[in-house]
Formats: C-alpha cells, sequence, structure tokens
C-alpha cells in the first residue's frame, strides 16, 4: 500500500511538472536553469521519507559551448525512522572542459541495518551511524578523453549498534586519493555513446590521522550506445569496490542503490563488492520515456572467496520526465526487486550521470 501511495502522489505532481515546462520553451536564454522538486521515496529500511531537492546548471564562463554546464545540487531529507540527510554538491567544468572539480559537503543521519550471522542464528542489527563530510576531487584533461586528478576528504562517522552491551565506534575518516579516468561521452546528463573507465584509489592512512589504517580501489566501465537513435540507448556496466587492510564497518560496501537496485535491507555486505548490468533508456517524442534494467552483484571479504558468495541478481524498471530538455535532466522513479529484497528510487537525472 505505501508503494501504490507514493505512485499516486508523483501522479499528482506531474500536472505541476508540465505547467512548468510550458516556460521551459524559453530555456535556451535562460543563464540558470533549475530543476527542483519535492522527494518522495520509502525504504524497508528507513521507511517513509521525503524532502526537497534542486539543482543549478549554469556555464560559469558564457562564451565557453565546449564545457558542460556546472552544477549546484542541494539535498534536504528526513525519515519517518529519524533518519535525514542535508548535503551541497558543487560541480565545475571549466576551461573548454579542460578542469572538473567537485565538491561534496554535508551531514546526516542513518537509522539502518545489518545481518550478523549468531550462534543462535542470523538475525538483523539496529544501529545509527552519524557522519559529517567534506570530500572534493580536481581533474585535468591531459590529452584527448584522458584525465588525471587528485581527490581528498575529511570526516567523522559515529556508529551505534542496538547490541546489549552497547557498542559505538566514533571514528575519523580521512582520505588522499588519485584517479585516472577515460570519459568520451557525448553528455555527462544523458549519454547515448561513448565510455567512461574510472580507476580511483583513495588512501584513509594512520598518518591521516585516522583510528584504522586501509585503502579504498574502485574500478567502473560504462558503456554506452544507441541503435541509430539517440532516444533509444542501451547501457553496460561493471564496478568494483574493493576495500582491504583494517577495514572498519562503515569502510565496507553494501548491495543496493546504483551498485544493483532491488536491494534496501541492507542484508549483504563486505569489504568488496563486484556488479555487473545493462539498462536500456527508451524516451518518447513526448517528455516521457522508461527504463529496464537488471544485472548482479558479489559482496566477498576477499576475491579469493568471491566464488564462494552468494550471486545477488537484481532487475526493474522505471519511468522518466525530461523536465530540462536543452541539459537533459531527467526526473525518475524505478521498481526493483531483488533476491527476498525491493527498492524503490526517486531521482534527479539518470544513474551514472556527471
Amino acid at each position: 500500500m505505501k508503494t501504490l501511495s507514493i505512485l499516486f502522489l508523483l501522479a499528482l505532481m506531474v500536472p505541476d511538472l508540465s505547467a512548468q515546462q510550458q516556460e521551459s520553451e524559453k530555456e535556451d536564454s535562460k543563464k540558470i536553469k533549475i530543476a527542483a522538486l519535492p522527494y518522495i521515496n520509502y525504504s524497508r529500511t528507513i521507511d517513509f521519507s521525503y524532502g526537497l531537492m534542486g539543482t543549478a546548471f549554469y556555464k560559469v564562463n558564457a562564451e565557453d559551448s565546449i564545457s558542460p554546464s556546472s552544477s549546484t545540487m542541494l539535498i534536504g531529507i528526513y525519515s519517518t525512522s529519524k533518519s535525514y540527510v542535508g548535503m551541497l554538491v558543487q560541480q565545475f567544468f571549466l576551461a573548454e572542459d579542460t578542469w572538473r572539480t567537485k565538491i561534496s559537503v554535508g551531514t546526516g543521519t542513518g537509522n539502518l541495518q545489518f545481518y550478523e550471522e549468531f550462534y543462535t542464528g542470523g538475525q538483523f542489527v539496529d544501529y545509527s551511524n552519524n557522519m559529517r563530510f567534506l570530500v572534493g576531487r580536481v581533474s585535468r584533461r591531459l590529452v584527448s578523453n584522458l584525465f588525471v586528478g587528485v581527490s581528498g576528504g575529511i570526516s567523522n562517522s559515529r556508529t551505534e549498534f542496538d547490541l546489549e552491551p552497547e557498542q559505538v565506534i566514533d571514528i575519523p575518516l580521512n582520505f588522499l586519493g588519485g584517479f585516472v579516468q577515460s570519459d568520451s561521452r557525448n553528455n555527462v546528463n544523458y549519454p547515448s555513446n561513448g565510455h567512461k573507465i574510472e580507476a580511483d584509489y583513495k588512501n584513509f592512512g594512520a598518518w591521516l590521522g585516522n583510528d584504522q589504517s586501509f585503502h579504498r580501489l574502485d574500478l567502473t566501465y560504462d558503456h554506452y550506445s544507441n541503435f541509430g537513435n539517440e532516444d533509444r540507448v542501451f547501457l553496460a556496466r561493471f564496478h568494483s569496490r574493493i576495500s582491504f587492510g583494517d577495514v572498519p564497518f562503515v569502510g565496507q560496501h553494501t548491495v543496493g542503490g546504483e551498485n544493483i537496485r532491488g536491494y534496501s535491507e541492507g542484508r549483504y555486505r563486505d569489504n568488496e563488492l563486484y556488479s555487473i548490468q545493462g539498462e536500456y533508456r527508451h524516451k518518447f517524442k513526448s517528455r516521457f520515456g522508461f527504463v529496464a534494467f537488471g544485472g548482479f552483484a558479489m559482496v566477498t571479504p576477499d576475491i579469493s572467496e568471491l566464488f564462494d558468495q552468494l550471486v545477488l541478481p537484481g532487475v526493474g524498471a522505471g519511468i522518466r520526465y525530461r523536465i530540462l530538455q536543452k541539459e537533459k535532466i531527467n526526473l525518475g522513479l524505478d521498481v526493483a526487486v531483488g533476491r527476498n529484497d525491493w527498492s524503490l528510487s526517486f531521482l534527479i537525472s539518470d544513474a551514472f550521470s556527471r
């Protein structure tokens, strides 16, 4: 019933969004384009959530016709489980797309759960995680589609577990890192061809003030192709996120979200996550469209044990509404099912964009 209620609320919002689009024909003449809307969602872990999401798109240099639009995003979300997040994400594309920067700052508390095997059997354990963070990255184009960059961040994580006796982990999570990226996509918001390949390394060493020293390596390959029509796009994606060393609880990775939609319970988590998925995107002549996606993920404490783990499939579909034509920004609602789990996702812009 809650899912149906959310779908009904979204349906009520569509006329308002359509009314806003009567002015979008003047979009080309606007220096700042804004996509803003109420946020409505439901998760089996954090229950019903609501808030506001808004993004402004603009050119830093009006004469720069090569750089994608820079953007400023504000997010404020609260849930009936008393989880919340407030975040600002600033992204710049500069000097004919020679320089790219991204800065995120925010705070939030997630009242979540994880699955633990006890001697009496497996069960979910509730926990609350509070995060305060400031992270950033900057990259420079070297040749053609090749970018090289550095990243860094400071944050603090406090995790309280609903166990007897009470357990609390309060640790800093500071890092420095570097990444290499090959990006040939024809549009960062809604690519219809090209690829994005990235290797991203982060060092959470004790020399940065961390209580536990570990490393993280993200490897991503996205490939976009169309069928002779930019309104029909297929995306193939491989992603791995590997933490190694003295990995803390909050340094582990959970199946869900962009790493295979269809999981919201937080049951499957470990030091290493691997996923493969595909997505078909179809836009109609109107502003509406749909997506269909599927794939699988696996989590493991070490890659040597990967093939001893469960294969976690996820399949689903979603609807899209093109709120900004020139920027190719969509509003979306995705519903997916996984192994004994499901998820509902509400988003501005498509998965894996920017």
